[in-house]
């Protein structure tokens, strides 16, 4: 790429999330055309078993990198009937691991053996604070939570928390999935809620070191190490929405430049995700101010930007790849 004066410029990578929207021969097509580099499955939102059949099918409409993104150290809510659920302040559920389908009353949680990690008081904020809960007990396998804010509880969503554990690096499933990687000679992977760089060397191991390792700085604790993990990792990812669990909104512009200015000086690529075309999901064009953000983003030194929920459940996954590579 050629800049205005004529310098040359290293291309910025567009890294596209595959989800409902685009997971079609078609639009993976044109997202390929439009200048797409990586096609991303988010693993947080396939099943186990349909990752042989979505990769076998990448391979077959595009020769772009195919990047497989871990669950990682995250608590998520599980499957819960019928999608969703509501519960109003005070109310008192259950809540319950791995594999139980969830209700008004009893609330899944993706640990497989969650009565070992909660303690009594511990505080869970359920997709960005839309309900907030607290242990209030916990004995033998039964724990038992009261609503403090109530709202909606959907299947599968982030939960932000203040218990001092550390939490496996990879589940069951990310492992599993490593495995079909290999089988298929996929070797990018995007490592979420990156916290040591210890955890980027047991990565590689899976890979018999020949995996290419994004690391994705979305937790405190991760951006306590980004030294460490930089060191360690190919690129860093900066998930601005799951890093706002731990950092307030109004810092996560500081916290991204930072993050930045660490891997450049690191010389460690530096990859941007989270509410780039956020309106795109619904509109045809973006805001002055989501184009503003790209703008100051690329500016400041960012090698990549990586499009998610504007190309797995958005209305425009096509346009939006067209817009960022305008």
């Amino acid at each position: 790429m050629v800049d205005a004066k004529g310098m040359k410029q290293e291309k910025i990578k567009i890294i596209a999330t595959i989800g409902p929207s685009s997971h079609k021969k078609s639009i993976i097509n044109k997202m390929d055309l439009a200048g797409v580099d990586v096609f991303r499955v988010n693993l947080s939102h396939t099943r186990i078993d349909d990752l042989e059949g979505i990769i076998n099918q990448l391979r077959e409409w595009t020769e772009k990198t195919i990047c497989i993104d871990t669950e990682g150290a995250q608590i998520r809510t599980g499957t819960i009937r019928e999608n969703s659920v509501k519960v109003d302040a005070h109310e008192i559920v259950e809540l319950v691991g791995a594999g139980t389908i969830g209700d008004r009353l009893r609330i899944p949680l993706t640990l497989e053996e969650p009565w070992n990690i909660l303690r009594s008081g511990s505080v869970l904020k359920i997709d960005f604070n839309t309900v907030i809960l607290q242990v209030v007990k916990v004995e033998g396998e039964e724990i038992t939570g009261r609503i403090l804010e109530g709202g909606i509880i959907r299947s599968n969503k982030g939960i932000s928390h203040d218990i001092d554990v550390h939490l496996p690096a990879f589940t069951s499933k990310d492992v599993q999935a490593f495995k079909i990687a290999k089988k298929y000679g996929i070797n990018t992977v995007a490592f979420s809620f990156a916290s040591s760089a210890r955890d980027v060397v047991v990565l590689r191991g899976y890979f018999d070191g020949n995996v290419t390792v994004i690391s994705k700085i979305e937790s405190a604790l991760g951006l306590s190490n980004v030294d460490a993990i930089c060191n360690e990792s190919d690129a860093i990812l900066v998930d601005r929405g799951d890093l706002s669990r731990d950092v307030p909104i109004e810092k996560i512009p500081f916290a991204q430049q930072y993050i930045q200015k660490k891997a450049k000086f690191m010389k460690t690529p530096v990859y941007i995700a989270t509410n780039l075309l956020e309106s795109m999901v619904r509109n045809y064009k973006p805001t002055r101010a989501e184009i503003n953000d790209i703008a100051y983003t690329l500016f400041s030194g960012a090698d990549g930007l990586v499009l998610a929920a504007e190309t797995t459940i958005g209305n425009y996954p096509v346009e939006s790849v067209r817009m960022i590579v305008r």
